[in-house]
């Protein structure tokens, strides 16, 4: 044990790989058991250290160390696998994986003794001491998949993943485990007789198993909305559509020898991956805020509904000739097609439409579902209303609104090219003119709204041939300026809501009134992030906010139930995000104003002031929030008065 803690400190990590390489051979069964959990948790870095940089080391950059690894690791003759093969012949060789770092879900259910499917592989599960215990392939298995969900602290993924290498052990694993149009490999040679394991080709479809379980089983898992970052999801869901596009060309692609086992295999795996994928999808969608980084996630759908794409050379759209050979697919996903697309149809309705990337987005889901053989079959298999799925395309309700939307957003960028073109802007004419033209006019701005403002017309005519919604001059006749009345009303709270005319005219930017004025309609914990805030900073404040309301909710409790001066200068710090506020939870900290532009820029200007003229900025932020409290105290005498 101490010569592999030795190794397992040399750099670089060519060299440590090239050690391991002679020392693993040479350990007895004996010891190669006892130094894998330390093998394993320096790999991925689990042991407070930096680990073997699996998710930063590019094959561009770190050449040398990036090959040492992956033959190390590869499942074809590295060193480690035969490492592990020794161990799966030694019955005696298991692991202990815990509970915790399972799913929410399969941790409860394995807690009440009762087994979900991907576990019934393993060869025990401990209730008493919450742990699983497995053989040394489901055990590296285990830790591969658990470290693109739950990294150790430090852990940055890059923005290409595409030669990074873990990316690269994933797509290798999935070639020699989940080979396309072969089979899969035999491992009898690995598997003893009295193994608790059936089949002699279990590694395969236990790797699935692992792979569908940690990476795509979101039962249960409403605390990743806290617990997770919005940067890791990302990075997840980059590595889940490589897995997706990978499994359907497994399941899919025609093998030109037959195999029982094999096919039996697939059968199994296509249900599992169905049923998880949904359930991933599905989860995300709803909880996915409205940033851009939503495009990975719809590229992961799209790549899911269109298995056609990967099954062949020459990958090509569903055509009259094929569609008969995908029927059983779209029956057997139709919620994949409606739930999903209503939900994409919802969420751009609310999201800022006009934006070159929710518009291009937008323009590839049409696309898609506008295939007149995939649309017919959807419409079909939709009327039947026998699979328990949201009818969006008999109803339409997503379609109308979201077409509403696009009027609206149609007319705005209308205006905006129309005031921005120099041909048709009078006010150009002259002297003055022209050099205001030269000096501030943008042709590529101009451009990218006219492309912007084409592709909307194109999307509304889409929507409308589509669902077969009526024009009713919607893209071309329909003005903000043409609604009347108020652009808000207020509640019982004296905040100010906007009405749908409001709504309309906030849009096509013809409301006058500041929109901080108004109250948005949700958790104001939660509100969308603004133009005028740091988003990082928004999102470490909220986690923060969380964490200290928790240790002083009877002080928050206690000011804004109070009256008085005290309660004037904290009442914008204390927001209440539940009607009871008895309730757990039910006021929070509001740290949200520092993380405003505003804040940041007077803060750095009081620190730059400060540090010119010799005075302790304490000092000086000492006085502001003595004039603060004194301000508020005037005008509670005042009110009350």
């Amino acid at each position: 044990m101490d010569n592999i803690a030795h190794v397992l400190k040399q750099e670089p990590l060519s060299v440590r790989c090239q050690m391991l390489s002679d020392m693993l051979p040479m350990l007895p069964i004996r010891q190669l058991h006892l130094c894998l959990p330390q093998l394993l948790s320096n790999i991925f870095g689990y042991d407070n250290t930096p680990g073997w940089r699996l998710s930063s080391l590019h094959s561009k950059f770190h050449p040398t160390d990036f090959k040492a690894i992956r033959s190390f690791l590869k499942p074809n003759g590295g060193c480690l696998f035969k490492a592990l093969q020794c161990l799966e012949c030694d019955n005696s060789s298991h692991f202990l994986f815990p509970f915790s770092a399972l799913p929410p879900n399969s941790a409860a259910l394995l807690i009440e003794h009762a087994i979900p499917p991907p576990y019934r592989l393993f060869v025990n599960v401990d209730t008493d001491n919450k742990e699983l215990s497995m053989t040394a392939f489901h055990y590296y298995f285990m830790y591969l998949t658990y470290f693109l969900v739950h990294p150790p602290a430090g852990v940055v993924w890059p923005a290409d993943l595409a030669d990074v290498l873990y990316t690269q052990l994933v797509d290798d694993y999935l070639n020699y485990f989940l080979p396309p149009g072969n089979s899969i490999p035999n491992s009898s040679n690995l598997q003893p007789i009295n193994r608790f394991i059936p089949s002699p080709h279990s590694l395969s479809q236990a790797f699935a198993e692992i792979m569908f379980e940690m990476w795509l089983n979101q039962r249960g898992n409403e605390l990743n909305k806290v617990t997770l970052s919005i940067d890791q999801t990302i990075s997840q869901v980059r590595i889940i559509r490589m897995l997706v596009k990978h499994t359907h060309r497994f399941i899919y692609t025609p093998r030109l020898v037959k195999d029982r086992v094999t096919e039996e295999i697939v059968g199994y795996i296509s249900s599992t991956f169905q049923t998880n994928t949904f359930e991933f999808l599905t989860y995300h969608f709803t909880t996915w805020p409205l940033i851009s980084s939503f495009r990975g996630l719809m590229e992961t759908w799209l790549s899911y509904i269109q298995p056609w794409r990967y099954t062949s050379i020459v990958p090509g759209p569903v055509t009259e000739d094929n569609i008969s050979e995908w029927q059983v697919f779209i029956r057997d996903n139709l919620s994949v097609y409606c739930n999903l697309l209503d939900r994409c149809l919802r969420r751009m309705s609310h999201s800022l439409i006009c934006s070159g990337k929710n518009v291009s987005l937008l323009s590839r889901v049409l696309k898609v579902y506008s295939s007149p053989p995939l649309l017919r079959t959807i419409c079909e298999l939709e009327k039947t209303n026998s699979y328990n799925i949201v009818c969006v395309f008999t109803e339409g309700e997503a379609a109308q609104e979201l077409l509403d939307k696009l009027s609206i957003e149609i007319v705005h960028l209308e205006n905006q090219v129309s005031q921005n073109d120099p041909n048709k802007n009078e006010s150009s004419a002259g002297l003055f003119g022209w050099l205001s033209e030269g000096l501030w006019s943008n042709p590529d701005q101009l451009d990218a709204q006219q492309k912007t403002l084409d592709t909307l017309r194109s999307s509304a005519t889409q929507l409308q041939n589509m669902f077969y919604i009526q024009p009713n001059n919607h893209v071309t006749s329909t003005s903000p300026n043409q609604n009347t009345g108020p652009d808000y009303v207020l509640d019982s709270l004296n905040r100010r809501r906007l009405t749908p005319q409001g709504r309309e005219r906030m849009i096509a930017g013809t409301l006058q009134r500041n929109i901080r004025d108004i109250t948005a309609d949700c958790n104001p914990a939660l509100r969308p992030i603004c133009s005028y805030e740091n988003p990082h900073l928004v999102r470490y404040l909220y986690k923060l906010s969380l964490s200290l309301s928790r240790r002083v909710s009877k002080q928050l409790r206690v000011v804004h139930l109070s009256r008085g001066p005290v309660q004037t200068v904290l009442k914008p710090f204390v927001i209440q995000v539940k009607e009871d506020i008895s309730e757990e939870g039910a006021l929070l900290l509001n740290l949200r104003p520092v993380a405003s532009y505003r804040f940041i820029f007077y803060t750095a200007l009081i620190l730059l002031l400060s540090y010119l003229s010799g005075v302790n900025p304490l000092v000086i932020f000492a006085y502001l929030g003595l004039a603060v409290a004194a301000g508020a105290l005037a005008s509670s005498i005042i009110t009350s008065v």
